[in-house]
C-alpha cells in the first residue's frame, strides 16, 4: 500500500489519515504482478531446487565443504516452502515469501515430530524425499509462470532498484553502523555487568551504532515516498547490533535454557527417540526434533552452532510479518514501517534464543499476516445497529474473495494455513491455544472465510494432546487444573513475584524500568485503538490482542505467563502504538516541520529512535550478569561431562551455565538451596545428599547478589569450604567456573 497521494500526506512522518481505507489503486498495485517479481520467482525456484540437490548430496556423502551449515540451514528454510508458496499464488509478494519459509519449517517440523514418534529415523533419508518432493513441485511451479505473464506490467529500471544516491549514502551509513557496532563488541567487558545489566557497560561505538541506524530510518519514514529496501536494511541492522551485541561480545550464547535444548537435540541424535521421562518438552519434540535433522544435514558436533545468532535471526525474520501484518492494521505503508522499529524496540522479552517458541512464533505472525491481509482485501459487508445488534451478526458474515482469488486457490491456502498449524501444535504447549483464539476471534467478528479452521486446529490440538502427550497430563493434571482461571494468582506470580524477589535496590529499580516499559506500550497501544475504534476492523484488533492475554487465565507458566502474552501481542500493540504516534506527530505538527526544516525533524525522529534502542537494550540486557554463558561455563561443563557417570548428582547453589548441554538423561540436577534440598545452605546441602560432583560460577554468584542480597564471592566461600572439609576436589577451575569432584569418587 502506497502513501496517501496529497501533498500534505506524502511529505513528511506520521501524516496518513489512519482511517481510510486503501484506494483500489492500492489494491491494483498489490495484486497485479510486476514482471520483476516472476523474474525473481524463478530464480528463488531455482535457488531452492539447487539447494534441495546439493544439501541432499553432500549429506548423504557426508562430504566436509565449506558452507555446509549454512547450506543445511537454506534447506530448512526454503525447501519445499518455495515452490509450494509459487503454487498457492498469493499476489503479495512479501507474503508469499513469508508462506515460503513457514511452510518449509512447517513441513521439517511435522516430518521431525513423525521421525520422533515412531522411530522412523532417518534425516537425509527424510531429506531426501522432501528434495524430490520439492523438485517436481519446482517442475510444475515453473511450467505455470511463463517468462511473461499475460497484463504485468514492466518491471523498474535497475538503476531506479538498487543504485539511487540516497540508498548509497544510506548503505555507507549502515556499513559505519556494524562497524562500530563490531568495535563496540570487541571492547563489552560483561564481566563488569552488575545491578544495571548491560547499560552499565555500554560503551559510545555501540550508542554510535544505534545512532548511525536512527538516522538512516528517521531519513526513510521523513521522504515524500518512503524506501522500503533501505528501511529493510535499517531493520536488519538494528537487529544485528541490538540482539546480537551481547552473544557475540561475549563469545558464547547466553540463555542457559538454549543449552539445555542443546542437551535435548543431542539425545535425541544420539537416541533415535524422544527424551520422555526427562522433560515435559518431550511431549512436542517438532522443534528438537528438527534440530537434530539440522545437526545431521549440517555436520556439525552439536546445536549449539546455532545459538549465538538465534535472537538476531528471529528478529529479522519476523520483520516482513509484522510488516504486513501493521500495514492491515494503519493503513500506511510509513506507519507500517514506523511499527517494525517499535515492534524491535520493545521486544525485550528474551523468548527469541534457540526455541520451539521462537519458532512456532513466526509461523504464527505468518498465519496472522495472511488472514488480516484478506480481511482486508476483502471487507465484510457493514454491520447494522447498535453495538449489541452488530455482535449478534457479525459471526453470520461471510466475507467476500480478494479480487482474483478463486474458491479453489483460497481452499488451498486454508489448507496450507492448517498445515503450518499442525507445526506449531507438535512444537509447543502455548502458542497452538493462542492461534485458537486468535482463529476463533477472526470467525466472531465475522471477518474470515475459514469458519472452521479454528475447530480444525483445535481438535488437532486436543487429540495430540490427549494421546501423544498423554504422559504429561496424565502425571501433572492438579499442575495443569490449579492454575485455570486463577487470574490474580497467575498474575501476582508472573509479575509481583519478579519484582518482590530481588534485594538490591538498584537492580529493583531497573526491574521497574522493565515493567514501565511494557506498560507504556500496552498504554500506546490502547491509545492507537481508541483513535481508530470506529473502523470496521477495530473489534478484529482488539479481539486478537485480548486472544494474547486469555494465557494468563490458563496458568502462571512457571512466573512467564504474562511475557508470553506480550510476546502474541505485541505484533498487535506495535502497529497500534503506531497509530497513536502518528497521531501525536500530527498534533506536534511534525507534517509541517518535515517540509520547512527537514533536518530537525530528522534530528528528532533520531533521538527517538536512539532512545527507544537503548530502552531496549537496557530492559533486554538486565539480567545479562547471571543470564550469560561464558566460555568458562562452557569449558567446565565439557569438564564435568569427561568424569560424569551415568546417575551421578551434579550438585549447583543456582541454575546457571551449559549443564544441560550434554548427558540429558545421565546426570541428576541437584539444587542446593533450600527449596532444593531442604537444607539451612549449600554446604549443609553438600554434607546431606553428598552429590558427586558441584558446580559453582560467577554468574551463580552474580544471581545470589542480585536477587537475594548475597555478599560478593558467597560462591567460591562454598566451594572453599567443600575443599578445606575434605570433602571435595577441585578438578576443573577458572575465572568462570569450578568443577568440584567428591574425595574418593572416580578413583
Amino acid at each position: 500500500m502506497r502513501d496517501a497521494d496529497s501533498p500534505a500526506g506524502s511529505s513528511a512522518l506520521l501524516a496518513e489519515d489512519p482511517a481510510r481505507f486503501p484506494t483500489a489503486a492500492e489494491v491494483a498495485e498489490l495484486e497485479t504482478p510486476h514482471r520483476a517479481r516472476w523474474g525473481v520467482e524463478r530464480a528463488a525456484l531455482w535457488v531452492s531446487a539447487l539447494v534441495a540437490v546439493l544439501t541432499v548430496v553432500v549429506a548423504g556423502l557426508d562430504l566436509d565443504v565449506p558452507g555446509r551449515t549454512l547450506l543445511a540451514l537454506l534447506f530448512t528454510l526454503l525447501v519445499p516452502g518455495v515452490p509450494l508458496a509459487s503454487l498457492l499464488r498469493v499476489p503479495y509478494a512479501l507474503l508469499s515469501s513469508c508462506l515460503a519459509v513457514a511452510l518449509s519449517l512447517g513441513v521439517a517440523l511435522i516430518i521431525a515430530a513423525v521421525e520422533v514418534t515412531t522411530g522412523w529415523w532417518g534425516p537425509t533419508a527424510w531429506a531426501t524425499g522432501t528434495a524430490a518432493v520439492s523438485l517436481l513441485l519446482t517442475v510444475v511451479a515453473l511450467r505455470r509462470h511463463p517468462a511473461d505473464e499475460p497484463g504485468a506490467r514492466p518491471a523498474p529500471s535497475l538503476r531506479s532498484r538498487l543504485a539511487t544516491p540516497d540508498r548509497l549514502v544510506s548503505a555507507g551509513l549502515l556499513v559505519l553502523a556494524l562497524l562500530s557496532w563490531w568495535v563496540a563488541t570487541r571492547w563489552l567487558d560483561l564481566d563488569a555487568a552488575g545491578a544495571t545489566g548491560v547499560l552499565g557497560v555500554l560503551s559510545w561505538a555501540y550508542v554510535l551504532a544505534l545512532v548511525l541506524t536512527a538516522a538512516v530510518a528517521a531519513r526513510q519514514l521523513l521522504r515524500p515516498v518512503v524506501d522500503p529496501v533501505v528501511l529493510a536494511a535499517a531493520a536488519v541492522v538494528l537487529c544485528i547490533v541490538v540482539f546480537g551485541y551481547t552473544n557475540v561480545g561475549d563469545g558464547e550464547a547466553g540463555v542457559s535454557v538454549g543449552w539445555l535444548h542443546v542437551g535435548f537435540i543431542r539425545f535425541i541424535t544420539e537416541n533415535h527417540a524422544s527424551f520422555l521421562g526427562l522433560d515435559a518438552r518431550a511431549y512436542w519434540p517438532g522443534f528438537f526434533g528438527a534440530g537434530a535433522d539440522l545437526v545431521e544435514l549440517a555436520g556439525v558436533r552439536d546445536a549449539s552452532t546455532f545459538l549465538s545468532l538465534s535472537p538476531a535471526f528471529y528478529n529479522i525474520a519476523a520483520i516482513a510479518p509484522i510488516l504486513i501484518i501493521a500495514r492491515c492494521i494503519t493503513r500506511s505503508t510509513r506507519l507500517a514501517w514506523l511499527a517494525v522499529f517499535v515492534y524491535l524496540s520493545a521486544n525485550w522479552y528474551q523468548q527469541d534464543y534457540f526455541s520451539p517458541q521462537a519458532t512456532a512464533l513466526y509461523l504464527y505472525l505468518t498465519m496472522l499476516a495472511l488472514l488480516l491481509w484478506m480481511a482486508t482485501q476483502a471487507r465484510p459487508t457493514p454491520l447494522a445497529g447498535g453495538w449489541a445488534a452488530r455482535s449478534r451478526t457479525a459471526w453470520r458474515r461471510r466475507p467476500a474473495l480478494p479480487d482474483g482469488v478463486s474458491a479453489g486457490r483460497a481452499l488451498a491456502w486454508e489448507v496450507a494455513l492448517l498445515g503450518i498449524a499442525v507445526a506449531i501444535v507438535v512444537s509447543h504447549q502455548l502458542t497452538p491455544a493462542t492461534l485458537i483464539f486468535a482463529l476463533l476471534v477472526f470467525v466472531v467478528t465475522g471477518h474470515t472465510r475459514y469458519r472452521r479452521l479454528w475447530l480444525l486446529v483445535a481438535l488437532v490440538f486436543l487429540l495430540w494432546f490427549s494421546y501423544r502427550a498423554s504422559g504429561y497430563w496424565i502425571g501433572n493434571l492438579s499442575t495443569v487444573l490449579d492454575d485455570l482461571g486463577q487470574l490474580n494468582s497467575n498474575l501476582d506470580s508472573a509479575v509481583g513475584g519478579r519484582v518482590s524477589l530481588t534485594a538490591d535496590p538498584t537492580y529493583q529499580t531497573m526491574q521497574n524500568v522493565r515493567l514501565g516499559w511494557s506498560l507504556l506500550y500496552a498504554l500506546a497501544g490502547l491509545a492507537g485503538w481508541w483513535l481508530i475504534r470506529h473502523r470496521p476492523g477495530a473489534p478484529l484488533f482488539a479481539g486478537l490482542t485480548m486472544a494474547a492475554g486469555a494465557l494468563v487465565l490458563f496458568g502462571s507458566y512457571g512466573g512467564e505467563i504474562v511475557l508470553r502474552s506480550f510476546v502474541f501481542a505485541a505484533p498487535l500493540l506495535a502497529p497500534l502504538a503506531a497509530v497513536a504516534l502518528g497521531a501525536l506527530g500530527r498534533r506536534l505538527r511534525l507534517p509541517r516541520l518535515a517540509v520547512r526544516r527537514t533536518a530537525l525533524a530528522v534530528a528528532l525522529v533520531t533521538v527517538a529512535l536512539t532512545v527507544g534502542s537503548l530502552l531496549l537494550t537496557t530492559t533486554r540486557g538486565l539480567n545479562i550478569a547471571f543470564e550469560r554463558v561464558t566460555t568458562g561455563d562452557v569449558a567446565a561443563a565439557n569438564a564435568l561431562f569427561d568424569r560424569l557417570q551415568r546417575g551421578d548428582v551434579v550438585g549447583t547453589p543456582a541454575s546457571t551455565g551449559a549443564l544441560g548441554a550434554n548427558r540429558v538423561g545421565e546426570l541428576v540436577p541437584l539444587l542446593m538451596s533450600e527449596a532444593g534440598c531442604e537444607a539451612a545452605d549449600a554446604v549443609e546441602c553438600a554434607v546431606t545428599e553428598e552429590p558427586d560432583f558441584v558446580v559453582v560460577s560467577r554468574t551463580q554468584d552474580e544471581v545470589g547478589q542480585l536477587t537475594e542480597g548475597r555478599p560478593a564471592g558467597w560462591t567460591t566461600a562454598i566451594a572453599d569450604e567443600l575443599v578445606d572439609r575434605g570433602l571435595y576436589r577441585v578438578v576443573y577451575a577458572d575465572a568462570d567456573a569450578t568443577v568440584l569432584q567428591a574425595v574418593g569418587q572416580g578413583d
